[in-house]
């Protein structure tokens, strides 16, 4: 029995859906993140808007995915709440998590990452 992404994935079967759908799915994996990372640290919206010198209304926006944010945003959303973007590529038919957002942890009185 396979997985419902792998059924997902049988579903959309040219190379443009493809892309859309793989697309999608990183996009929603990073905001994910953002707003456990958020909910763990105790930071809102409007607290992020400010960090990052945007409005509430963008950051909704990122979270919400009615807009899709570039590399270099996702990586300042990241910066702003303390933490760093890995990118993953894996071939396909591998599992991976797509964009994630990783909390830098105090380790012996240094940044570990």
């Amino acid at each position: 029995m396979t997985d419902l992404r792998g059924q997902l994935n049988d579903l959309v079967s040219d190379a443009a859906s493809q892309a859309e759908y793989q697309h999608e799915l990183a996009l929603s994996s990073f905001t994910n993140a953002v707003a456990r990372v958020m909910q763990e640290k105790n930071v809102n919206q409007s607290e992020l808007a400010r960090r990052l010198g945007v409005s509430r209304a963008r950051v909704s926006q990122l979270l919400q995915h009615t807009s899709s944010p570039t590399l270099r945003t996702m990586v300042e959303v990241a910066q702003a709440l303390e933490c760093d973007v890995s990118l993953v590529v894996v071939p396909q038919g591998v599992r991976a998590a797509g964009l994630c957002v990783a909390e830098a942890r105090q380790v012996g009185g240094s940044q570990s990452r």
